[in-house]
C-alpha cells in the first residue's frame, strides 16, 4: 500500500517519488545536480498530494504516475538551474498558480503566486528551504535512505505555501477556508474514514471538490481494507470498482436470510437492498 510523503521512513517512500528517483539516479549527474533535482521532485510530490496538478500546454495532467517523469522534469527546469511549474488545484481550474524554485547556494527559495491578472489578492508566498536537510545522501544504497525528515518538510511547506494558496483559491471561488470544504485534504480523508459507505457516496454530491477527492484510488483502497478485512485480492488497478464489486458480491447471499431470522435480521436486509439499489453508485463507478 502506498504512503504519503509525510509518512515516509528510511524503508518506505511514496511510489511516485521512488519511480522518479530511479530514473534520475540512472542518469549521469553530479551529486550537486542530482541533489537539486531530487529536492525539486519532493516539492512536486507534495503539491500533488495536496491536490495541485501540473498544467502544460492548456492540458491538466492526469493522476497517473506516468505523467511525471524525467522528460517532464526537464521541461520544468530552466537554463539557470531554477524550476518553473504552472499548477491548478483539483476541482478549480480558473486560478493558475505559478511555482518557481530558485537555487541559492545550498538552499532553495520557493515562490508561488497567482499567474493571472484578475481581481484577486496576488501576494507572493515564499519559503527558503535548506536542500541538504531533506536530501542527505543522493547516492545512498536504497532510495528511501536518500531522504530524511520529510514530515518536517511537508509541514513547513503546507504552512508556508499550501495553506495560503488554497485559501486564496477557495475564497475566490466562494468557499471559506475555515469551512468543511476548506479543510486540508488529509483532514477530509480522515473524516471520510469514520463515515459509513452510504454517507461517503452521498457526500460526493456536495460539491465538485469532494467528487474530485473521492476519485482518489488511495481512499477506496483504505475503505476496502476497513470494510472487508477478511477479503484478500491481488492485482487490483481500480479500488473503487473493486469495492463496489466486493460489496455487491457479499450482499447476494442476503436474500436467503429473508425466510428465517429475527426481525432485526430482516431490517438489516432491507437496509442492504435499499443501499445496493442506490442510484448514487452510478456516480462513483
Amino acid at each position: 500500500m502506498d504512503v504519503l510523503l509525510e509518512e515516509s521512513t528510511t524503508e518506505k517512500i511514496p511510489i511516485l517519488l521512488e519511480d522518479i528517483c530511479k530514473e534520475l539516479i540512472s542518469q549521469d549527474k553530479s551529486s550537486d545536480a542530482l541533489q537539486k533535482d531530487l529536492f525539486f521532485v519532493l516539492i512536486v510530490v507534495i503539491m500533488r498530494e495536496n491536490g495541485f496538478l501540473p498544467k502544460s500546454q492548456d492540458v491538466i495532467e492526469t493522476n497517473s504516475t506516468n505523467c511525471i517523469n524525467t522528460e517532464q522534469l526537464l521541461k520544468w527546469k530552466q537554463s539557470g538551474g531554477s524550476y518553473e511549474v504552472l499548477y491548478l488545484m483539483k476541482g478549480f481550474d480558473n486560478l493558475p498558480i505559478k511555482l518557481i524554485m530558485s537555487p541559492l547556494g545550498s538552499t532553495f527559495i520557493v515562490n508561488t503566486f497567482i499567474d493571472r491578472q484578475i481581481d484577486v489578492k496576488s501576494d507572493v508566498y515564499a519559503v527558503c528551504i535548506p536542500t541538504s536537510r531533506y536530501v542527505v545522501s543522493p547516492h545512498a544504497s536504497t532510495i528511501p535512505m536518500i531522504f530524511r525528515d520529510l514530515k518536517h518538510l511537508c509541514y513547513t511547506f503546507k504552512n508556508k505555501i499550501i495553506a495560503p494558496v488554497k485559501s486564496i483559491i477557495l475564497n475566490y471561488n466562494g468557499y471559506s477556508s475555515a469551512s468543511f470544504i476548506g479543510l486540508p485534504e488529509e483532514i477530509l480523508f480522515y473524516i471520510l474514514m469514520y463515515l459509513p459507505i452510504s454517507d461517503i457516496i452521498s457526500i460526493e454530491k456536495l460539491c465538485r471538490r469532494m467528487k474530485v477527492l473521492l476519485d482518489n484510488d488511495n481512499i477506496w483502497h483504505h475503505l476496502f481494507l476497513r470494510d472487508f478485512k477478511n477479503v484478500t485480492v491481488s492485482g487490483v488497478t481500480d479500488w473503487k470498482a473493486q469495492y463496489k464489486e466486493t460489496y455487491i458480491s457479499k450482499t447476494r447471499s442476503i436474500p436467503s436470510r429473508l425466510t428465517s431470522g429475527t426481525l432485526h435480521d430482516l431490517m438489516d436486509v432491507s437496509d442492504y437492498v435499499s443501499y445496493i439499489d442506490n442510484p448514487l453508485w452510478d456516480v462513483i463507478i
